[in-house]
């Protein structure tokens, strides 16, 4: 193991430490990007939302709100080094509440579901693609939450540092480029059209 100067980390914790910064700032973009969407085109967010838990139209409008500032808070939480853990399980909860969501109305077979995930104009039929993404972003989240706290705090004076945005937007990239992807084809058959 190689280390640097006296006082210093060593590199491979250093590095580990960085890549949790990426990942949680990759988080914290997704969670804001997430609360954009539903704020500026909360009409398919909407419909999804009364879809998959059967609640009124004023209800759901109201959720999506609450949704959209909580995404919101836990996305500018991942940011600031001293609310990151706070951050992290936040955006835990809101996923796995997601993934709860999203696995009943597969188990139920409700393919047809627009789930109101992607960003893009079209949506792909609901598969157990939706349901492992939600879930794979509440454990990433959680592991974020329960890192201990040097792996989470960053080294920079500001928040953010330029290698944290690089990797946070190289993983934003390739969570967009998957979603795409599986829009292509049937996700409960990863079929590509």
């Amino acid at each position: 193991m190689v280390s640097g100067p006296p006082g210093s980390t060593s590199w491979p914790v250093a590095v580990t430490a960085e890549f949790a910064v990426q990942v949680a700032a990759f988080l914290a973009a997704l969670a804001l990007v997430s609360a954009g969407h539903k704020l500026v085109r909360p009409a398919r967010p909407r419909a999804a939302l009364e879809a998959l838990t059967g609640a009124s139209a004023a209800t759901a409008a109201t959720s999506l709100v609450i949704l959209a500032i909580a995404e919101a808070g836990a996305g500018v939480a991942l940011l600031l080094p001293g609310l990151r853990a706070a951050g992290a399980a936040l955006a835990t909860a809101i996923w796995a509440g997601y993934f709860i969501a999203l696995a009943r109305a597969v188990a139920a077979g409700r393919r047809d579901l627009d789930c109101g995930c992607s960003f893009g104009a079209s949506h792909a039929r609901l598969g157990p693609y939706h349901p492992l993404r939600a879930g794979a972003l509440a454990l990433v989240a959680a592991a974020i939450a329960a890192a201990p706290r040097a792996a989470v705090i960053t080294r920079h004076p500001f928040a953010v540092s330029l290698s944290t945005i690089g990797g946070a937007l190289a993983l934003l990239a390739l969570y967009f480029a998957l979603d795409q992807l599986m829009s292509l084809g049937a996700p409960a058959t990863g079929a590509v059209r």
